[in-house]
């Protein structure tokens, strides 16, 4: 027997991160407090997916730390309180080595969110976009890995796609390429993009034409108003208190731009597992 629910935008947030990923605060539990105070009626916990060779382990959990955050999840999927249901996910750094090992973590939990945070292919350096100013050069690299990551079909969706102006702080044509081929990508392959609050509460950017928040980038999402892209927002909260801040704002980016932001479905078996998809 198969339940189906559904889910508007407006009461879901599937992009969370608590103690675990070692940039964030909260334990799960208290995540799941803190959505059902805000009224929000499916919560997804979305730990940065650690890999066996350890790569990024500055800025994520620890490999042995999974059977913990998954039990953790578990539990509060079982004790969550009338209204809320609680879903298993992990934000997974794409790499082509690595799709393998993350279609084995896709069978254990309820979802998979894909991102782009780091450049380099070498195991032992890492060129986070958070770390480092962007070239041209690795604009176009972060272009080239967010489309392999849209075209692996592991993601229900991907994550900050425009993350790139958090260190790329001219929109010129590259910039404007790169969006048209991500954007482009994602609705070829109907994957689809999220608007992030995250980047409105990191510190702005100056460009010539004066401050900006890195992301979500404006131009970006005027782009995408031009092509028919399934569109997400969530607030990437890293800790409980912003576990729905910034959906108004994301939302009415949506609305600026004529995109219409999903519904989702979520199909429970009586074993207990979760099929999501967007609609």
């Amino acid at each position: 027997m198969m339940q189906n629910q559904e889910y508007n935008q407006e009461v879901v947030n599937l992009h969370t991160h608590s103690f675990y990923c070692g940039h964030g605060s909260g334990t799960i539990e208290e995540y799941v407090q803190a959505a059902s105070e805000h009224g929000l009626a499916l919560l997804g916990m979305s730990e940065h997916c650690p890999v066996p060779d350890g790569r990024w382990h500055r800025s994520r959990m620890d490999y042995s730390q999974i059977e913990a955050y998954e039990h953790d999840c578990q539990m509060a999927k079982e004790t969550a309180p009338e209204g809320l249901a609680v879903i298993t996910g992990y934000e997974c750094d794409y790499l082509p080595e690595y799709q393998g090992y993350y279609r084995e973590v896709a069978e254990r939990v309820d979802y998979l969110i894909g991102a782009i945070h780091d450049l380099s292919t070498d195991l032992n350096n890492e060129h986070s976009v958070f770390w480092h100013q962007l070239s041209k050069k690795d604009l176009a690299t972060y272009t080239d890995m967010y489309c392999d990551m849209l075209s692996s079909g592991l993601f229900l969706f991907g994550a900050h796609p425009d993350l790139f102006g958090y260190y790329y702080h001219h929109w010129d044509t590259e910039a404007e390429a790169c969006s048209r081929a991500i954007i482009e990508c994602a609705v070829a392959n109907n994957v689809a993009l999220e608007i992030n609050a995250n980047g409105m509460r990191k510190r702005k950017v100056q460009l010539d034409e004066g401050w900006r928040h890195p992301y979500p980038l404006s131009p970006f999402w005027e782009i995408a108003s031009k092509y028919p892209l399934q569109v997400v927002t969530h607030s990437d909260a890293h800790k409980p208190s912003l576990v729905n801040e910034g959906y108004e704002a994301c939302a009415n980016i949506a609305i600026e731009n004529n995109l219409q932001l999903c519904s989702y479905r979520v199909e429970r078996e009586q074993s207990g597992n979760v099929q999501i998809s967007l609609i």
